[in-house]
């Protein structure tokens, strides 16, 4: 539970040292808040240890077998014209450039560290600062700003600017990080609670956002008509820069949530056109390349490339002290295709929350029978120890298979471990 220390507008400037004292600042609320956790985690993310670098010989006659009838094997040199000439044409070698290596996946575990040295519980931290600013003017003008710096690590992008501006025209909303009128409006989403602590596939990035969702955007909020909301928004420029070079410039999305009683419904459409189409053909130069990335070359897996759509709704519904949660969302590009889908339950019993979440993302490719799939499982019991106190108990399964690892491994490509934590959190 977040406790924050409200100033009033006479409050405010004197802890800035009364430089300002205009009748304007009186109308503005300051509240400063923040949050401070430790935390006990153990996992076994170390279990599946990387792969052996293997000769793209190897591997490409691998891919050969699999998805195709099974041409004769490669040869240790090659042209344009016999690389993968039946599956595809996109990844090519200059004439009598030499195979480099495969290298596959570390699996979150450090670099060179022995799986069999992992000793058990990891103690963490984490704290931030979040500050506000409200009120409502004279002219009937409500103007609201907040921030949040996470200072668990200063090099870290502090991007949760916030500035609201609203009326009886709505709200229109200024904020880092381009506000998204799809996730603004989507009810039900479940797929980022469940998924904490595995942030080690791209397939976590939210299907319910285009490459374009970068930048300072604005969101318009309508006035409420009756029990359903709408939101636009658009980002000018993904890059933050003004200058013609972003790939993504002008993305728009529209959301609509709408509420019956204990049902909630809510999700939208987000659009980005590229600047520059997916490239049909990439050069492997004679060095090293990740297994994922020969795949994405050959298989047009690139989740960021060329025009986007992305599509969501999801529901809510509460009945009986239970909250059920479920959520479809779809990212479609010029290649690869990112689909999630999550449902979750929640409820409290006695002075517990407890909450259930399951998520599975699929990564299509380009080519019909090659996907990655991730499915999250998480549990999740919480409690308040005090006045600003909670205790967090939350154990997640992660169950990973991924194409690109289907030769180094031996096993389908598939990996599986767990993650357990304890967290106290202290509110201010």
């Amino acid at each position: 539970m977040d406790k924050k220390i409200l100033l009033g507008g006479a409050a405010a400037l004197l802890l800035v040292g009364n430089m300002y004292a205009t009748p304007a600042n009186a109308a503005i609320d300051l509240s400063i808040g923040g949050e401070a956790s430790v935390s006990l985690t153990m996992n076994d993310k170390c279990s599946d240890t990387q792969q052996t670098a293997d000769d793209m010989e190897d591997i490409l006659d691998f891919i050969d077998t699999k998805y195709t009838d099974g041409n004769a094997a490669v040869s240790d040199t090659a042209t344009a014209n016999d690389v993968l000439d039946d599956i595809n044409t996109n990844v090519t070698f200059a004439a009598g450039d030499t195979f480099s290596n495969v290298t596959f996946k570390d699996y979150n575990c450090e670099s060179g560290v022995d799986a069999t040295k992992e000793d058990g519980p990891e103690l963490g931290w984490g704290k931030e600062l979040s500050i506000g600013a409200s009120g409502t003017l004279a002219n009937g003008l409500s103007v609201s700003f907040s921030d949040t710096l996470d200072l668990t690590n200063t090099d870290d992008k502090h991007g949760n600017f916030s500035m609201s501006f609203g009326g009886a025209f709505g709200t229109l909303t200024v904020k880092d990080g381009a506000p998204n009128a799809v996730t603004s409006a989507l009810v039900g989403d479940t797929s980022g609670r469940a998924v904490t602590g595995f942030n080690d596939w791209e397939g976590h990035t939210s299907s319910a956002k285009t490459a374009g969702n970068g930048g300072t955007g604005i969101l318009y909020q309508a006035p409420s008509m009756g029990n359903m909301d709408l939101y636009v928004s658009w980002a000018p420029n993904a890059s933050d820069n003004g200058l013609s070079s972003a790939n993504y410039q002008d993305t728009f999305g529209v959301g609509l949530t709408f509420s019956a009683g204990d049902l909630t419904i809510g999700g939208g459409m987000q659009t980005a056109s590229a600047e520059a189409a997916c490239s049909s053909t990439v050069t492997v130069a004679n060095a090293d390349i990740t297994a994922q990335a020969l795949y994405d070359y050959a298989f047009d897996g690139e989740l960021a490339c060329g025009d986007q759509t992305a599509t969501a709704i999801g529901a809510t519904f509460s009945a009986g002290g239970v909250d059920l949660s479920a959520a479809w969302s779809e990212r479609d590009t010029d290649e690869a295709d990112l689909t999630t889908l999550s449902a979750g339950m929640s409820t409290d019993v006695g002075a517990y929350s407890l909450s259930v979440d399951w998520a599975n993302t699929v990564k299509g490719y380009g080519l019909k029978g090659v996907e990655d799939e991730q499915t999250i499982i998480g549990a999740t019991v919480s409690t308040a120890l005090g006045d600003g106190v909670d205790l967090g108990l939350s154990f997640s399964t992660n169950d990973m298979s991924l194409a690109s690892e289907e030769f180094g491994d031996g096993n389908d490509g598939d990996t599986n471990n767990y993650r357990a934590q304890a967290k106290i959190t202290v509110s201010f």
